[in-house]
């Protein structure tokens, strides 16, 4: 039952994050063609509680820069919204954002312009760096997940022998996202400084297999 619930929640978000359509990248080309390009910079840490503390990179962040979408922008806020509408929309969010993430990447490949969808890994110190981003609107998207290792009991030989094949719960991690609007402009460089304590929305991904038994 929770199974076929969370799917049903997952293929509504999947539908709707496979609908944006409003990739525009005449712009960015133009600006690219120009050579009016800047730079986006930044941290992700963890704040420090007092003025001696020691900054820690929030290790394993990712940071994606895409064209500003209206649209995408908007399903990032329904889900974010609704997500606490239940217990199976909340444990499908973090996967709804990713998928809805993905979605908007595939329309930009799709449209001829995969130059302009970038990513980066944090490095040792949490300092990320993106050069000769064509000047415009962007939607900097940055997630971090810390993986859960909580897997639910094993299904009984019995109801694996009497009923059709199962999830199972593997284990899930927690995904922490931040969500910046950005401005880039010809010969600049735009700062970003990411927190555990500014984080936009913090969603799960669960990680669900069949139950094939011991």
């Amino acid at each position: 039952m929770i199974a076929r619930a969370l799917a049903g929640v997952l293929a509504l978000w999947s539908v709707a994050a496979a609908s944006v359509t409003d990739v525009r990248v005449d712009a960015y080309r133009e600006a690219a063609s120009a050579g009016a390009v800047g730079t986006v910079t930044g941290h992700a840490r963890e704040e420090r509680l007092k003025p001696g503390d020691v900054e820690r990179p929030l290790l394993g962040t990712v940071v994606t820069l895409v064209p500003y979408s209206p649209a995408l922008l908007a399903r990032f806020e329904e889900i974010r919204t609704h997500a606490r509408d239940s217990a199976n929309a909340y444990r499908a969010s973090g996967r709804a954002i990713r998928l809805a993430r993905e979605a908007y990447e595939k329309a930009l490949w799709e449209a001829g312009a995969p130059d302009f969808v970038r990513a980066s890994v944090v490095d040792a110190t949490g300092g990320f760096r993106m050069e000769d981003l064509p000047a415009g609107a962007w939607l900097l998207i940055a997630t971090r997940s810390v993986v859960v290792d909580r897997a639910s009991p094993r299904i009984a030989k019995r109801e694996r022998e009497t009923y059709a094949p199962a999830l199972r719960l593997r284990g899930f991690s927690t995904v922490s996202v931040w969500v910046r609007e950005l401005t880039v402009s010809a010969g600049r460089t735009e700062d970003v400084e990411l927190m555990d304590r500014n984080v936009w929305f913090t969603g799960i991904e669960e990680e669900r297999a069949l139950d094939a038994g011991p």
